[in-house]
């Protein structure tokens, strides 16, 4: 079904800027400290992806069980409850129980939804279970929201399904996909727009007091400045009400901001905890040319330490957790023996705060020429190991730091294929992480692989 929505039935574009949706959830609101809860969510749900994955834990399929003990949980199959649910248990640890006769795909999702829970501080506060609860009050389906959102990032984290990179979008396509790699709709539609190249967003609406749908979440394609906003209260006759059931999907062209046009395509999906309408998942893309272009990490054959371009440079590299000599034939070996000052300057600092550099601290040197240079502790140890060194937590850290700053700077940033060479990363998940810290924030950035 294709239907265009009058442009009377929008909302001007201006009036929809000027209000932000408010959230009210009390653990919300502590939760993400005056910051989007959304982007919150995805950065603590990812940070303890990759600290997990610098303890071990792999995939894809990760299994959302060991994550659970990893954090420190108890687990516990139970037949008796609807799916899965934290309990605080007399043992100050929490409990996680699920229900192991659950189709596997939903079960996946409902673990990871309860260990996005144990993401608020306040977790252990009530039993907080997918099965409805009378008493829950009325806005606790905010927390629902992001623990969903949460558990799209554990069961699919960041580097993870790249060969599905740039595919051509559509809510069957991602129901199929879905199942190829026994992870939930929602999750998987998550992960493709994250991957995606093309301007769309994938969206939440529900139904809540008034019986009408909101939209409750957007996660737009990295670079692409989605017109939708949360708490946008949809058109009565748009397609999302048609998707009124589990499984049933609807699509169709409309227009829920005037002058941006959308192909909405969206599945019904079981409702929040306490509710009987489903809520709705899907797909928004952009009908009409756009000045969208995906930010991409620029690679080349070259050398780091010579950056290209104008203006001010950044060099970023990864250096281990000890005051040790940079020694071997690896990148930071490299800038000691051609720019001795710099290490010197490394050195100095770190002996004199009598211990050695912590993982997820930089320290900047000057190479000349208006370039600076970035040291990123990303790596545990030094030499021969048997297990990957580099630490992927550490590293958004550090890049992080390193966006600020290149913006300080107004500079570009350039680098080697950081953490793939001593410390035995995977360069898709180090790829990724560049692209969200530095390229989708506005940075310019540069890899320079070694010529063959």
């Amino acid at each position: 079904m294709a239907r265009l929505l009058p442009r009377s039935r929008g909302i001007d574009k201006k009036a929809r800027m000027a209000k932000k949706y408010v959230w009210t959830n009390r653990s919300v609101l502590a939760f993400s400290a005056g910051a989007d809860p959304v982007a919150t969510m995805e950065a603590k749900a990812r940070e303890l992806a990759l600290q997990a994955m610098d303890e071990g834990w792999t995939g894809p399929p990760f299994d959302p069980l060991a994550l659970a003990k990893w954090r420190g949980m108890m687990v516990e199959a139970r037949g008796d409850i609807p799916d899965a649910r934290l309990v605080p248990s007399d043992q100050e640890r929490l409990l996680l129980e699920y229900n192991p006769m659950r189709p596997r795909g939903r079960l996946r999702f409902s673990i990871a939804h309860e260990i996005a829970h144990s993401l608020f501080a306040d977790c252990a506060d009530q039993v907080r279970h997918r099965g409805g609860d009378p008493k829950a009050a009325s806005d606790d389906w905010q927390l629902e929201v992001l623990c969903n959102i949460g558990a799209a990032e554990l069961l699919m984290p960041s580097g993870s399904f790249t060969q599905l990179a740039g595919e051509r979008l559509s809510i069957q396509k991602v129901m199929d996909i879905r199942k190829t790699f026994d992870v939930s709709v929602e999750a998987c539609l998550i992960r493709l727009i994250k991957l995606a190249r093309t301007p769309c967003a994938a969206f939440c609406a529900s139904t809540h007091q008034d019986g009408k749908y909101k939209v409750d979440y957007v996660i737009p394609a990295l670079g692409w400045d989605c017109p939708i906003q949360v708490g946008l209260q949809l058109p009565s006759n748009s397609v999302v009400a048609e998707a009124s059931a589990i499984g049933f999907t609807a699509d169709g062209r409309e227009e829920w901001i005037a002058g941006s046009p959308l192909q909405v395509e969206c599945v019904g999906l079981a409702p929040y905890p306490g509710g009987l309408v489903p809520r709705v998942v899907g797909l928004l893309v952009a009908t009409e040319s756009t000045a969208y272009a995906p930010p991409e990490i620029r690679e080349v054959d070259g050398d780091a330490l010579q950056p290209r371009g104008p203006g001010p440079k950044l060099v970023a590299h990864v250096v281990p957790d000890t005051n040790s000599v940079w020694g071997g034939n690896g990148f930071a070996s490299q800038v000691r023996h051609r720019f001795p000052d710099v290490w010197t300057q490394f050195r100095g600092e770190t002996l004199a705060r009598h211990r050695a550099p912590a993982l997820g601290e930089i320290f900047i040197g000057a190479l000349g020429n208006n370039v600076t240079v970035a040291h990123m502790v990303a790596q545990r140890g030094i030499g021969p190991s048997g297990s990957q060194r580099l630490r992927y937590a550490a590293l958004a850290q550090c890049l992080s730091e390193v966006r600020v700053k290149a913006q300080e700077l107004g500079a570009t940033v350039h680098m080697p294929r950081v953490g793939t060479g001593h410390g035995g990363a995977s360069w898709d998940i180090v790829k990724e992480l560049i692209a969200e810290e530095l390229v989708d924030k506005g940075v310019a950035t540069t890899v320079y692989r070694r010529p063959a």
